[in-house]
């Protein structure tokens, strides 16, 4: 049901209409879903996502619709917490992107003539109803900001490109298109010759999202992409 003192149905997950009062009051993993969009305005977003900021202890977990207005309000997040000064702040540690951006640049497909949402597919079962399929697909668009230790030594991250539509599979070879470390869409095209098998067979069978493990410079058929 919807009572908060109900009983939950998973232990140790509860359900507040209100965020704690207490400013110190942190969580491992923060969440929110479908938020930013029920907003009226750039100012109450910025203020909501600051707040949300405040309460994470490691990550931040951002989801809107997969459109052209959910991925910019994405955008926006990101761009507030990377680069604005919040006025209230008990946690100094910084923030910095975890997913999906294999960079803090800025978004290629906003810098494009044609801006296209960063945008992923999940298919879903959903309630039996009558006139309903048995599966559905919803694109949505993410963002995960991680809390990161000053003055620590951050984990050596690799420089994969994260496939930012579905793998185009063709015989002996592969169309990936991606957004890599530099900040930049490229359309790389996977051989066994060219690359290795092993590459081949892993793009070959990787998912729109997912990231793919190629070194930017080592292939030759990689060409800087643009929205078409």
């Amino acid at each position: 049901g919807d009572e908060e003192r109900a009983e939950p149905h998973i232990k140790q997950v509860y359900f507040r209409q209100f965020l704690p009062v207490s400013p110190k009051v942190q969580f491992d993993l923060v969440v929110a879903a479908f938020t930013l969009s029920e907003l009226l305005n750039v100012k109450e977003r910025e203020d909501t996502v600051l707040t949300l900021w405040r309460k994470t202890s490691s990550y931040l977990v951002l989801v809107e619709n997969g459109t052209k207005e959910g991925h910019q309000m994405l955008m926006e997040a990101r761009d507030t917490l990377l680069k604005k000064q919040d006025k209230i702040v008990h946690d100094i540690r910084p923030a910095a992107v975890f997913a999906p951006c294999p960079h803090e640049r800025t978004c290629p497909k906003l810098a494009s003539a044609i801006t296209t949402p960063c945008n992923f597919n999940q298919m879903y079962q959903p309630l039996p109803m009558p006139g309903r399929n048995e599966r559905q697909t919803e694109k949505f668009s993410y963002l995960i900001l991680a809390r990161t230790e000053l003055g620590g030594t951050e984990p050596e991250s690799v420089d994969w490109g994260r496939l930012i539509s579905p793998v185009k599979r063709r015989t002996r070879h592969v169309h990936c298109r991606m957004c890599c470390p530099d900040g930049k869409l490229q359309h790389l095209v996977v051989t066994a010759r060219k690359q290795s098998r092993d590459v081949y067979r892993c793009a070959r069978s990787s998912d729109w999202g997912d990231r793919l493990p190629m070194l930017q410079g080592d292939n030759e058929d990689a060409e800087s992409d643009s929205e078409r």
